[in-house]
């Protein structure tokens, strides 16, 4: 403790008054006065001794906290400034403070006599911690002590459950699409296969797409190649010329089919993966501001009743995709498969709106996709529409982030998109990353987060547009900005595949509303390279001598391959899995091999910053006719990607499983017989009747979610997406028609604040067991929280409907 000399120094003072007065007193006692007029001295004034400057304040004491929630903000007892007669200067180290009211800082200030100060801080995320900030206000320091509460008791291993005989569908799909999910972001004509470098493999494209079973997702460079070689049009300025553009068609679909070189043959042979293509449009020359398309002549910048914005675009677009490839009718033979998907153009925002030299408005950004969607649907070949079986989205965002400026960035740019344009696209187009070193913070989007986004996005569409659009994922994983512009690294390949396999099982629970998923794996990415020795940042594929002890200019293989051996084999019909702890996800398969018996593949996804060990509980089948057993995970060693196979020879060596940090991992069962899945799991998702509503302390907010279908045998999942800074309660009081529910103080993935140096605030979900007994066919949820700010910005249930009672711990 700092000694405290105040004291001593204001009993001097007192005594030397007393003192003073005594004196003065016995003078006058003693006749000191007389009848005569003292002498004075008059007109000069009469000078006081200056104040002595006072800088040390009273004693104050913040009362400590205990039993406090875990990663809360706690604020103190007000104190009163008093005992100084001068500004002083006040900071704080482990917390905040706060002067008469205003806002909270940690930046060194001044306080004056009678201030009043208030201190808070962040309890602890560990229970049973203590947390002390500590308050300096001149030359007097005091703590204020949070403790957070005590340990619960010793918790069992967390249960991942899995019924292999109860099939899971959702909205009436239940097969593992591989065409969807495991795929490349590349197509299967693209020249990094066959002429950039030389391979070490004799045929790059047959071992990876055939041998690891993978789809070809997206082309964001040859529909521009295509409009290098068109020429206006004579008839329509501002447009290409149409004829040229089916000889050019013509020419380049014949050429795919008839050539008969190496590289045409390989192209053939893989043309089956490439069935569901997205092709995109970079901002230039398609947005049309007149940029040269190459060969002298720009887009058509009209905006007109009869030729709106971005019409010479979207027909450029729709005449590519008419004339350039087969039409997949099942007649025409020419030219590879058509592509099914066209986004308008990627990541427009950016480079159009907020880093642009001169700036154009979002809203005519979204007007611009109506119209080019509308122009692509509007081409003709031979008197027919040849587009219909294309579908088109976007805006393609880059940075979902809704939560920013108070859920500004949500209401002025992607509410704005589904109100200008939404009932103009096919599906709605995102790109999700995690930031796990983004200017010195960890912001991620795995687990809740994503959870969430989609939610709101879900809520929303169903609301404005009496349907949910569907979803392509056309990039996700993680940046790592702070390995940046650095050779190539295992650490950053790590990042990337942990981001890849926790997104990839957030849309794999959504396999009807998610029509393309593709993690950002370019084939080699030369294009992007920024020196000698910087390559792009993220490539399937890296030259010998990048890795350290390694020589050669041969490609191989970067760890961005083990995403794809990992997930190899999966394939089938989904069944149920369960997990008691919301950072285990799971997912699961059987598939029928060639032997004509069952494979079960197990799929397990932690989010868990540390290893764990889980208890596995496997029910719906014949122990006995298990053949055999092999495991898959996908972990690190000190941010390098392993990848581990063992063969376990029993059932009951994997009763109890550690699972590594982060980590993914397949469980393979083969069986000497098929295995009946007699029972089954419908999944349905309800929508409330309002979202995004603003959180005020103890006051009530209701949702009615209606039409619900009950079951006897039935399970109900309530959503509630959360955007609030970071200290105020995640843990709201609900009830379901009445009944109040207990809230999971779990939820999925980190906890954003990462101690302070994670997202800027919470965005994300809780999910919360719901009694069956609980939900009727129409059903009020009324929300309450304790303290105010932020807004709950979807509700949502998830109802699942089961022919038989399954176990769930």
């Amino acid at each position: 403790m700092i000694q405290d000399n105040k004291g001593l120094f204001s009993r001097s003072i007192i005594q030397k008054s007393i003192i003073t007065l005594m004196i003065s007193a016995s003078v006058t006692a003693c006749g000191g006065s007389s009848s005569s007029s003292p002498i004075t001295e008059p007109d000069k004034p009469i000078v006081q001794p200056p104040a002595e400057l006072d800088s040390s304040p009273d004693e104050f004491v913040f009362e400590a906290q205990t039993d406090v929630e875990l990663s809360r903000y706690i604020t103190s007892n007000p104190i009163i400034i008093t005992g100084i007669n001068t500004n002083v200067e006040i900071n704080i180290s482990l917390g905040e403070y706060a002067i008469n009211g205003g806002e909270f800082t940690n930046t060194s200030g001044t306080v004056a006599a009678d201030d009043s100060i208030s201190v808070r801080l962040m309890s602890s995320d560990n229970a049973s911690s203590e947390v002390v900030a500590q308050l300096t206000i001149g030359d007097y320091t005091t703590p204020f002590k949070v403790t957070t509460l005590q340990s619960e008791p010793e918790t069992q291993n967390t249960t991942l459950i899995f019924n292999l005989d109860t099939v899971h569908t959702v909205a009436g799909i239940n097969q593992f699409a591989r065409e969807k999910f495991i795929t490349i972001h590349a197509s299967h004509t693209e020249n990094d296969w066959f002429n950039v470098g030389v391979n070490a493999s004799d045929d790059l494209i047959t071992e990876f797409v055939e041998g690891y079973d993978v789809y070809f997702g997206r082309d964001t460079g040859g529909m521009r190649y295509q409009l290098s070689l068109l020429a206006e049009s004579a008839l329509k300025s501002g447009f290409v010329d149409a004829d040229m553009a089916t000889s050019n068609g013509g020419g380049s679909r014949w050429n795919y089919t008839s050539s008969e070189d190496d590289r045409a043959q390989s192209q053939r042979q893989h043309a089956h993966r490439n069935a569901s293509m997205v092709v995109a449009a970079q901002q230039h020359p398609y947005w049309p501001d007149g940029k040269d398309t190459g060969q002298g002549w720009a887009f058509s910048q009209k905006d007109s009743a009869s030729e709106p914005f971005g019409t010479a675009t979207g027909d450029y677009m729709g005449q590519f995709v008419a004339k350039y490839f087969n039409k997949n009718d099942g007649i025409d033979v020419y030219g590879q498969p058509k592509p099914k998907y066209i986004e308008v153009m990627n990541e427009p925002l950016y480079d159009l709106v907020d880093y642009a030299e001169e700036p154009t408005t979002v809203t005519k950004v979204f007007e611009f996709h109506s119209n080019v969607a509308k122009a692509i649907k509007a081409v003709k070949v031979d008197d027919v529409f040849a587009n219909d079986n294309v579908l088109i989205g976007g805006y393609t965002v880059a940075f979902p982030d809704f939560e920013k400026q108070n859920f500004d960035r949500w209401e002025l740019r992607d509410k704005a998109f589904i109100d200008v344009a939404g009932a103009d696209m096919d599906f709605i187009s995102l790109h999700l990353y995690d930031f796990p070193a983004f200017q010195n913070r960890e912001e991620l989007r795995t687990g809740s987060n994503i959870e969430a986004t989609f939610d709101m996005l879900e809520q929303y569409m169903a609301m404005s547009l009496g349907e949910v659009k569907p979803f392509i994922i056309s990039e996700y994983g993680a940046q790592m900005h702070s390995l940046f512009n650095q050779p190539w690294l295992p650490q950053r390949d790590w990042n990337h595949l942990k981001a890849i396999n926790g997104q990839l099982m957030s849309f794999l629970e959504r396999p009807n509303q998610i029509e393309m998923a593709i993690p950002f794996i370019p084939v080699k990415a030369e294009w992007g390279r920024l020196s000698e020795t910087v390559p792009y940042y993220t490539r399937l594929m890296r030259q010998n001598k990048e890795a350290s002890g390694q020589t050669g200019d041969e490609y191989v293989y970067t760890e961005m391959v083990k995403f794809y051996q990992l997930w190899s084999e999966v394939n089938g019909t989904r069944v149920d899995s369960f997990a008691t702890d919301a950072d285990f996800q799971l997912d699961a398969y059987i598939n029928t091999n060639d032997a004509g018996n069952s494979d079960a593949y197990l799929v397990i996804n932690s989010l868990e910053q540390t290893s764990q060990l889980v208890d596995l509980s496997l029910q719906g089948f014949d122990e006995t006719s298990i053949s055999a057993i092999s495991i898959k995970q996908l972990s690190h060693d000190n941010q390098t990607p392993v990848l581990t196979e063992t063969e376990p020879q029993l059932l009951a060596d994997i009763a109890s499983l550690t699972i590594g940090a982060e980590a993914t991992t397949i469980i393979k069962l083969s069986f000497n017989k098929l295995i009946t899945q007699g029972h089954s799991q419908n999944e349905t998702k309800y929508y409330a009747d309002i979202y995004k509503q603003s959180i005020v302390a103890d006051s009530p907010l209701t949702f009615n979610l209606n039409n619900v279908v009950i079951a006897d045998n039935g399970e109900a999942s309530l959503r509630i997406g959360l955007g609030r800074d970071h200290g105020k309660s995640l843990q709201p009081t609900v009830s379901v028609n009445g009944n109040p529910v207990v809230i999971n103080t779990d939820y999925r993935g980190y906890d954003q604040y990462a101690n302070g140096d994670g997202r800027l605030q919470f965005f994300g979900l809780i999910e919360i067991p719901i009694n069956n007994s609980y939900v009727n066919q129409n059903n009020q949820v009324e929300i309450t929280f304790d303290d105010d700010g932020g807004f709950v910005t979807s509700v949502s249930m998830q109802y699942f409907e089961q022919s038989k009672k399954l176990i769930r711990e």
